[in-house]
């Protein structure tokens, strides 16, 4: 996994950067500061950035990249609030902190990312492919998802004998506490089912069985 850290402190960045090379990050980790051109960017997994995200986002476009592309990068966001809800791919860890917080953070994104890069799914008549984020049905009926919808499916997919609960997927994909109130999770499996439901025609592929979340094997069916 490779990181970025984009910050205007330029001791900031230095510190976190030594910090880091002692956690298995060594070799993986630049620093950009203010007045910056990213030519790499195509080639970074991870921002770590002390900068709110509006400015962010304001310094990533003055270096000509892309909207999609912001949006797609994961981003850890050195926070001075106590808590805003993430735009998507990023996360907030408020300070003070403990390093060891974002050790954490960086190794789960890094499994993550890997996950993605490496794993495909199969159950039944049901696959995904994490590459292209495609979900298909039968080989034939076929749509695409967006980050935090592939990362609740490969959640699913992931737990799909016990299922799992709201919690479990605030954690594994938003990376929020569970006593976090926000309605995020919902939204976006509003968003997922519609979407399952008007293009691969299954209308109860995900269900909620006593607070847990399944796909539904009956539904998905058993390939010969």
């Amino acid at each position: 996994m490779r990181l970025a850290i984009i910050t205007s402190n330029n001791f900031f960045g230095e510190s976190l950067k030594s910090l880091l090379e002692n956690y298995s990050f060594k070799n993986d980790i630049s620093i950009t500061l203010k007045d910056f051109s990213l030519d790499n960017i195509e080639e970074v997994d991870v921002i770590v950035s002390d900068y709110k995200f509006e400015q962010l986002k304001y310094l990533l476009k003055k270096s000509n990249i892309k909207e999609n592309k912001i949006q797609e990068l994961e981003k850890i966001l050195i926070s001075e609030k106590e808590f805003e809800l993430p735009p998507k791919n990023n996360i907030y860890i408020k300070r003070p902190f403990r390093f060891i917080e974002l050790v954490e953070v960086l190794h789960s994104m890094a499994e993550r990312l890997k996950n993605k890069k490496d794993e495909n799914f199969f159950l039944g008549y049901l696959s995904f492919i994490i590459p292209d984020r495609k979900l298909s049905y039968k080989d034939k009926n076929v749509v695409e998802l967006t980050e935090k919808e592939s990362d609740i499916i490969v959640s699913l997919f992931n737990s799909s004998d016990r299922g799992i609960t709201k919690e479990e997927v605030m954690s594994q994909v938003w990376m929020l506490s569970p006593n976090i109130e926000t309605h995020t999770f919902e939204t976006h499996l509003f968003r997922l089912r519609k979407k399952i439901r008007e293009n691969l025609f299954l209308k109860n592929l995900i269900v909620n069985k006593q607070g847990r979340y399944y796909l539904n094997h009956e539904l998905i069916g058993q390939k010969n």
